[in-house]
């Protein structure tokens, strides 16, 4: 491919994580270098390096695009009321967009999960949703839905319940076993087992 001119923009960068979404899901993991998404875009690989400083670091570019698109949706429930219908949206939400982006994120975490840690960006991310649980939890006591508990402790027990939603590759195992409908049956019924908890009087 003949050598482009190109310039460090918002373009540039999308086009190179395009790219790398592309050799992520095609080539996997250890095959997908800078070089063969340079060579793949006719760019030098230095402006890959300027862009994201190393594969690291567009790895992570990578996954911040995916936990952004999850952000904005639960951004989108932050106003419902009350709190247990929020839940049941953000969980919703998550398994929409988790479903939207088929198997390149349960790839991309599996192949790095292999030899490395989670991206600085899914992990930001996690912190984030356990702090809208939290809120989330703290929302509902001071409206008398939820009984008084621990909110980081439940926001967390919260999130082991929901793993089956949160976690990209357990998505992706269920839409080999269940269709769309029967998973979106089987998020409710998640959620209305949760909020039983969340109410439950000892």
């Amino acid at each position: 491919m003949a050598r482009r001119s190109w310039h460090k923009s918002a373009d540039t960068r999308a086009e190179i994580l395009d790219e790398a979404e592309r050799q992520l899901q095609a080539l996997g993991y250890a095959d997908m270098t800078i070089g063969s998404i340079a060579k793949a875009l006719g760019m030098s690989p230095a402006n890959i390096f300027k862009n994201f400083g190393n594969k690291a670091g567009l790895i992570d570019a990578v996954a911040l695009r995916w936990v952004m698109e999850i952000d904005v949706a639960i951004d989108k429930t932050a106003n419902i009321s009350p709190p247990s219908q929020r839940l049941r949206a953000m969980a919703h939400l998550i398994l929409e967009t988790h479903l939207a982006r088929g198997e390149t994120p349960v790839r991309l975490a599996v192949m790095i999960g292999l030899d490395s840690k989670p991206p600085p960006s899914a992990v930001a991310f996690f912190h984030r949703l356990l702090q809208r649980l939290e809120k989330l939890i703290d929302d509902g006591i001071a409206a008398g839905e939820f009984v008084p508990c621990d909110g980081p402790v439940t926001a967390a027990a919260v999130c082991d319940c929901l793993i089956t939603i949160l976690d990209p590759a357990a998505v992706l195992r269920g839409r080999s076993l269940f269709s769309t409908d029967e998973m979106t049956r089987k998020c409710d019924h998640l959620i209305d087992f949760v909020i039983r908890g969340l109410s439950l009087r000892a």
